[in-house]
């Protein structure tokens, strides 16, 4: 059976708005209150959703979420954090990187639903 990553639109489904998850990880960051893998992954996660339809074209775009995925790759690579039914080798993530990101955010988001 093949394995698909979640589109944009399952992983996100319930994420709050990109302003509202903006100031919160901003928050969060300046009250010491987020770091490690929680931050990593949320901030993947916010690039993702803020660079969504832009163009592939645009190198400085591309490169903000090429950082923020490797990051959250070499983290959960050195710490075996994934939590997803692909590893982080998985060939599927070099073709699709964002897909590492919306599988990883998705499953997160199931254990941290908001009340």
């Amino acid at each position: 059976m093949t394995y698909f990553p979640p589109s944009a639109d399952t992983a996100y489904i319930n994420a709050p708005h990109v302003q509202e998850e903006t100031e919160e990880l901003l928050r969060l960051r300046r009250a010491g209150r987020i770091s490690g893998r929680d931050w990593l992954l949320r901030h993947a996660a916010l690039t993702d959703r803020q660079t969504r339809g832009a163009d592939p074209a645009d190198g400085k775009v591309q490169t903000a979420l090429q950082t923020s995925v490797d990051k959250l790759i070499a983290f959960d690579t050195a710490n075996a954090t994934t939590a997803g039914p692909l590893a982080t080798d998985d060939p599927a993530w070099a073709a699709d990187p964002r897909g590492y990101v919306r599988q990883e955010y998705a499953i997160w988001a199931a254990g941290n639903a908001r009340p």
